[in-house]
């Protein structure tokens, strides 16, 4: 990103402009050392006009319901009057609608008042007595009431001997009901606290006033559909017309966003902003004729201002983007997680979700959920749909290995439930493409069916471990890389070069094997002897039979102590701690709190296996649910198409993958992200950065 000057003569404002927005990469900033004080003030006060004619031009395709790509063209000689001809235009379609929105919004606020009362008086809609005879009792007093939560405790202190009850509304409202005889006075005793009684109309019931208010709400939001089908149809039949104004209000206020940050001197203006690299040449060569143009490469820190964030990705992966900007926008120097997640991200869904008939209904089900929120304009839906297409495909590609569809009957049958070759296999298990074999030669990473031994969960739990501890490892190592490009000393030496080291300690563990490879046997019999030389010397068993144990744990504790020391100095340095003070929460965050997150964040990967097993066993046990379904139909059946063909066997294994797909499926989605966000991108990424914001003509030009 580089940050640019752009002087030009005054006369030839509008053509620079011009070029600019049809280039579309140039973020217009205030120039920091400015050629003078004067404004293009006409061109301020027109963006604020435009702005709030675009955002009436939103709301109406909002209500109605149309999706509009800006498109069309327009001649541009001068901009502010550019921008009067298509206020004029704006204001015409405006105009076209303004008795219906007007109608939409009247009835929104009077439908909301309604429902807000509704909310007040639903604590008591059972009360069917009217208030009128409630409040006018000859023995006992009764308020019913909306209060704080504070006043609704005082009043409950100062009241004994009477029946109080309380519900609350929000965080800091109450519903208040109180019976007690006149000798208490609760009434007076409320009205000292604050507390009014709820006053209904002509005292009539709650109950009564609940149900009416209730209808009246629903017969207001009748006649908001209704016009909202009025407006939706007669903007359909002017959908031109607002792609049309659309695209040009969007480009006169992307021209008038680069005016209201020139500064302008007697004979020049000045413009300032920044572009991408690559795309400086095309500005310094349609800028020749117009402009002098000046380039200078933004500081990675240290400086006051921030430079926006622009991430070129190929479209295929670019929806991966949003799962990243849930957690924030890359900082200038960062490298974005996207490159990152696009490998993990859907090989973790596929690793926690192994079923290739689950996994193409999820598949089709993101096919159709990208097309709808197509169809309904939203940015958000295809790009999550996407996510969940990628994922789906790896989870296909894991459900063939682990030769489950729609769970282990198809394939495995009854033979595979019950272990016993007594029972017949499924009807795929001929046709599968993935033969037995190969699943006995990857049985470490398939701990169920006929390959659910302890060793095999004993390796799968190793495998899933070893997974995040090269995930880790990778993390602190983008997060050293960062640091030397942030180009931050004390950033690189005291807070990512500690993590870093930290995070060796589990790779070199769970990789212990590797040289015993291609032997997977070997690989996690070592693994599980480093394990157990670890555990000795933590109980102080001799160093000489325990030698890399005790290496690992003396390493352990020089990087732990690292971090204490680390994180004490940057405590003194820069939030001007106490030498006792830094020195304590050193510790508490660097030595105690790094200690439990080596420890947490490792073993968090366990996760993998144990949605892989709940996914396998949720449909396994339905599976047996199914069989002894049928038994009353088929008797005690060894065949398994005699359960997939009976009715109730069906049913109940249409009920386990559906409970699979969308609990399951939407549970490993949520802890998919929850290891990225806190076990990894907390070691690299801070993604506090701006997002690159360019000025664009969203029409052609002429």
């Amino acid at each position: 990103m580089l940050r640019v000057e752009i002087i030009a003569d005054k006369k030839r404002l509008n053509s620079v402009v011009k070029k600019i927005v049809k280039i579309g990469s140039f973020q217009p900033e205030e120039p920091r050392n400015p050629i003078g004080e004067g404004r293009l003030e006409d061109a301020r006060r027109k963006l604020g006009v435009l702005q709030e004619q675009l955002n009436k031009i939103k709301s109406i395709m909002d209500i109605s319901k149309i999706t509009v790509q800006p498109s069309g063209s327009m001649k541009v000689k001068d901009w502010l009057e550019a921008s009067d001809e298509v206020s004029v235009l704006a204001s015409k379609l405006e105009e076209r609608y303004k008795d219906l929105l007007e109608e939409i919004n009247k009835l929104r606020a009077e439908r909301d008042l309604l429902a807000e009362q509704m909310k007040q008086i639903e604590p008591f809609k059972d009360i069917d007595v009217p208030l009128s005879n409630a409040y006018n009792m000859n023995f006992f007093d009764i308020l019913i009431a909306i209060g704080s939560k504070e006043k609704a405790d005082k009043l409950r202190s100062e009241t004994k001997n009477v029946y109080f009850w309380s519900y609350p509304l929000n965080e800091k409202e109450e519903a208040i009901l109180v019976i007690g005889s006149k000798k208490d006075g609760i009434i007076e005793k409320a009205k000292q606290i604050g507390i009014q009684r709820l006053e209904l109309e002509e005292g009539k019931a709650p109950a009564t006033i609940y149900i009416e208010t209730k209808r009246k709400v629903d017969k207001i939001t009748e006649l908001i559909s209704k016009s909202r089908e009025e407006l939706s149809k007669s903007a359909k039949e002017d959908q031109k017309e607002f792609t049309t104004i659309y695209g040009k209000l969007l480009t006169v206020i992307s021209a008038l966003t680069i005016m209201s940050k020139v500064k302008v001197s007697e004979f020049f203006v000045q413009l300032e902003g920044y572009v991408p690299e690559k795309d400086f040449k095309k500005y310094a060569e349609q800028l020749k004729d117009d402009a002098h143009v000046s380039s200078e490469r933004p500081k990675r820190f240290g400086e006051k201002e921030e430079p926006p964030v622009y991430i070129r990705m190929p479209k295929s992966i670019s929806a991966l983007e949003s799962v990243v900007e849930i957690y924030g926008t890359p900082s200038y120097w960062e490298i974005s997680p996207t490159v990152f997640l696009v490998i993990t991200f859907p090989i973790l869904f596929g690793l926690m979700f192994p079923d290739l008939g689950d996994a193409i209904v999820v598949f089709l089900f993101s096919i159709w959920f990208y097309k709808y929120g197509k169809r309904k304009g939203s940015d958000n839906i295809p790009k999550l749909s996407l996510v969940l297409i990628y994922s789906s495909v790896v989870a296909m590609i894991t459900g063939l290995f682990a030769r489950d569809f729609f769970g282990p009957l198809p394939v495995g049958g009854l033979r595979e439930i019950f272990a016993s070759s007594k029972y017949s296999v499924g009807p795929l298990y001929s046709v599968w493409p993935v033969p037995p074999s190969v699943d006995k030669a990857i049985s470490f990473l398939l701990p169920f069916g006929e390959f659910a031994t302890n060793v095999s969960i004993d390796y799968a739990i190793i495998f899933s471990i070893m997974i995040g501890a090269i995930l880790l490892f990778a993390s602190g190592l983008l997060g050293l890389v960062n640091a030397i490009r942030k180009k931050d000393k004390d950033f690189l030496l005291f807070e990512k070069l500690p993590t870093f080291l930290i995070y060796i300690v589990p790779l070199v563990i769970f990789m212990w094997g590797l040289p015993k490879l291609p032997s997977t046997t070997g690989f996690f019999d070592a693994d599980e002897s480093i394990l157990g030389e670890v555990l000795n010397a933590l109980l102080l068993k001799p160093i000489s039979s325990n030698l890399a144990g005790y290496l690992i744990i003396w390493y352990t504790a020089f990087t732990l102590l690292f971090n204490w020391a680390s994180k004490a100095i940057l405590l003194k340095r820069y939030e001007n701690a106490s030498t006792g003070g830094s020195l304590i929460f050193g510790f508490i965050d660097g030595g105690f709190e790094g200690g439990l997150l080596l420890l947490s964040n490792t073993i968090s990967f366990v996760r993998v296996l144990v949605f892989a097993l709940a996914h396998y066993y949720i449909l396994d046990a339905f599976s047996f649910m199914a069989y002894f379904a049928s038994e009353p139909f088929v008797g005690a059946t060894t065949s398994t198409i005699s359960v997939l063909i009976n009715p109730l066997g069906i049913i109940l294994i249409l009920i386990g993958n559906l409970l699979a797909i969308g609990l399951e499926g939407l549970v490993v989605f949520i802890q998919d992200m929850r290891l990225h966000f806190y076990e990894m991108f907390s070691k690299f990424y801070e993604g506090k950065g701006k997002k690159f914001e360019p000025a664009v003509a969203y029409v052609s030009l002429e």
